[in-house]
């Protein structure tokens, strides 16, 4: 069997011209973005600076770039990095720049708070969901918002593959993942972290087999992922 990539940030850089190309061609990239900037339309106008926390090839940054806020898109994977720079300068942005930092960021002293700080499935790869939180928090205004997302632990379908890779080791991702949540489990969290919940919606239900299940079960058993929305305390 192939040697199974233990570090995150690792595997991502190796892999990502093929990730970047997937929101091409998967249906849950696709589906994704689509909730994603349905949120970023509510919670992002109006706002004037962003983080984008575990940013990758920077999709997400560069959509918060196009209106008009001054983002930093953050991330650990130099070859993310590298695509995120070609995809924001092909695309004329001038409100973006990009930093290469180990997440969690600890001393968040450095960077000047942000209105909103977005985080898309990075958190879960990392030890600590409490620390995770409290580093997104610690990069926020007062009362400004934090969107992120998380595995969705009671997804049917995201069970059968984590067993999967228990058999065979594959697909490498999941190996990687260090927390699969339930929206109840967020909650407590965010209280720790002293964010205030404002909604969640589930998401990554475009494949065949979670289109199938969505017919008979809800959503929160027919989908991969979580999205959720709170706002900082303080």
């Amino acid at each position: 069997m192939t040697s199974i990539q233990t570090d995150a940030v690792s595997f991502y850089s190796k892999v990502a011209e093929e990730f970047h190309n997937s929101y091409r061609t998967d249906s849950n990239r696709q589906e994704r973005l689509r909730i994603w900037r349905s949120y970023l339309d509510r919670y992002a106008t109006g706002t004037k600076c962003a983080y984008d926390v575990g940013c990758g090839s920077g999709i997400l940054a560069c959509d918060l770039a196009s209106r008009g806020i001054e983002t930093v898109g953050i991330d650990g994977a130099s070859a993310m990095l590298t695509i995120a720079k070609n995809t924001a300068d092909m695309a004329g942005l001038t409100k973006i720049t990009f930093q290469q930092h180990r997440l969690p960021i600890a001393d968040a002293s450095k960077f000047d708070p942000a209105d909103i700080v977005i985080s898309s499935s990075a958190i879960e790869y990392l030890d600590s969901i409490h620390d995770a939180l409290v580093c997104l928090r610690n990069l926020l205004k007062p009362n400004g918002v934090v969107l992120f997302s998380v595995s969705n632990r009671d997804s049917w379908s995201r069970a059968a593959v984590r067993l999967v890779h228990r058999v065979s080791g594959y697909p490498v991702y999941v190996g990687l993942l260090k927390h699969f949540m339930t929206i109840d489990e967020i909650l407590v969290e965010l209280e720790a972290a002293e964010l205030s919940y404002i909604e969640h919606s589930f998401f990554a239900r475009a494949d065949r087999i979670n289109h199938i299940l969505g017919h008979f079960l809800p959503p929160r058993m027919s989908s991969n992922m979580i999205l959720v929305a709170a706002r900082s305390r303080s």
